[in-house]
């Protein structure tokens, strides 16, 4: 690995998989991503419409191997890091130790 940005190879991964959401935010908001809160909230916040969910699912699907945003519980940047960086992780580490 390049760089550590964690305690531990996990914290790492994670770090850096939250950092690539907030640059794929930015691109998709035309924000700087050092300006994006964890608490902003999509619709009052980032005003996002239906044009800017279909861009965010396309490149979250694109940069997280197919992964799909569950808009439904989605309500801000907090949430979207929580489906791909907590949820995604865990499921590999749950696949890879049933081998």
């Amino acid at each position: 690995m390049c760089g550590k940005m964690g305690v531990s190879e996990v914290d790492t991964i994670k770090n850096m998989m939250t950092m690539t959401v907030y640059f794929v935010l930015a691109d998709i908001f035309d924000l700087d991503a050092m300006d994006i809160e964890s608490s902003f909230d999509l619709e009052k916040d980032l005003h996002i419409t239906s044009d800017l969910k279909a861009l965010l699912s396309g490149a979250v699907m694109d940069m997280f191997n197919g992964r799909e945003l569950n808009f439904t519980t989605i309500h801000n940047v907090q949430d979207i890091v929580e489906q791909i960086v907590i949820v995604e992780p865990t499921r590999f580490i749950n696949q890879a130790e049933a081998r």
